[in-house]
Formats: C-alpha cells, sequence, structure tokens
C-alpha cells in the first residue's frame, strides 16, 4: 500500500492548517490510515529512545529498570484505547468522525511531539543545567500545539463547536479510564481463575 503524493501533501498542510487540512482529510478522503499508524510506531519508539538517550542532566529514569517493551506497548496502547473510546463517545453524541479519521487525527497531531522530542533528546546531551529551561520550553510548545491540533482536528471531523469537543475529549478520557479499569479487573478475575483451576487439577493430580 502506497502513500500518494497528494496524502502526504494534506498531511503537512494539517500540521500548520489544522482545520482546512483534517476537513479534506475527513470529506475528501485525503487522510492515510497507514501513515497514520507509521507514525503512531515512530511516536512510541521515540518515547523509548527518548528515556534512554535524553541526556543526564534532564533524564530522570533510572536505566536499570526502564522497561523499553513495556514502554512501546504502553504509548502504542494509550493511543488506541484513546480512539476507540473517542469514537464510542461520539457515536453516542452524533459525532460525524469515523474510527478511522479519529486514529488518522490522534497519530497526525503526534508528529510535533515526536520533531519536539527528537530535538530535545539530541541537544539535552550537549546542554547544561542552566540550560535545560530553553529545551523545556520547546517540550512544552510542542505538547501546546498537539492539543491545539487534537483540538481542532476531532472538532473538524465530528463538526462539533468548541464546547462540545472539549466536552467529548473530556468523557473520551473518562470512558479510556473506565475502559481501562474494566480491562484490569477481567484481567485479574481470569487471572485468579487460572491460578484456582491449576491448583485444583495439582491437588487432584496428587491424590490420584
Amino acid at each position: 500500500m502506497k502513500i500518494s503524493r497528494e496524502k502526504l501533501y494534506w498531511f503537512g498542510h494539517a500540521l500548520v492548517h489544522p482545520f482546512d487540512g483534517f476537513y479534506e482529510i475527513r470529506f475528501r478522503n485525503q487522510g492515510s490510515v497507514l501513515l497514520a499508524f507509521l507514525l503512531m510506531i515512530a511516536f512510541a519508539v521515540m518515547q523509548c529512545l527518548s528515556a534512554q538517550y535524553t541526556g543526564f542532566v534532564m533524564n530522570l529514569n533510572n536505566q536499570d529498570e526502564l522497561d523499553t517493551l513495556s514502554m512501546f506497548i504502553s504509548n502504542i496502547s494509550v493511543l488506541l484505547l484513546f480512539s476507540l473510546s473517542n469514537w464510542t463517545v461520539t457515536t453516542l453524541f452524533n459525532g460525524k468522525g469515523k474510527l478511522s479519521d479519529i486514529f488518522i487525527v490522534v497519530c497526525y497531531s503526534l508528529t510535533v511531539l515526536i520533531i519536539g522530542e527528537a530535538i530535545v533528546c539530541f541537544v539535552s546531551n550537549f546542554v547544561t543545567t542552566e540550560e535545560v529551561m530553553i529545551l523545556n520550553t520547546v517540550r512544552a510548545l510542542c505538547i501546546a500545539w498537539f492539543v491545539f491540533l487534537l483540538v481542532a482536528g476531532l472538532g473538524t471531523i465530528h463538526e462539533y463547536g468548541l464546547g462540545g469537543n472539549l466536552a467529548s475529549i473530556v468523557m473520551s478520557i473518562v470512558a479510556a479510564a473506565i475502559i481501562l479499569f474494566i480491562g484490569i479487573l477481567l484481567f485479574t478475575m481470569l487471572e485468579r481463575m487460572v491460578s484456582f483451576f491449576v491448583s485444583v487439577g495439582q491437588e487432584l493430580m496428587r491424590r490420584l
């Protein structure tokens, strides 16, 4: 599956003109699920690299206890869970965006975080403690732009006003937390059931 030049153009356009760009992506089929998927993977990989290779003046991670595989899976899971919960919530409140549209908006918006984190990770190895504030400012600006892109993109594809859009995002976060809680609860119950049946099986084997 190829990513056309036109879709790449609208991807770049959406990063600086999110309302126009995401309109084209949603209503004129200019989005690419493949590109969004690659960006999601790039974001998860960048988070792992940042945790390992950010300069010591900014890196608070204990490298001996760092589990990059779990970090990678966690980042992927959070993005997928938010996309799913937003689709669930907006379906109930007449949102126009499809699940693929939501996924595209979320992953396209991650681009500024990927770029910003790459810059911070690299430059942090050459700065002093007094210069850390500059990199923290860069990181904060990237997060702010990501939030703006996400809010603008979701509002455009769902055709929501600002109030309704912000409410849907908050409800999506709540829904994601509920889904996560139920998932953990079910996993814990399943683990205990398996442990119980294994114990019963072992007891029966000893008696026989």
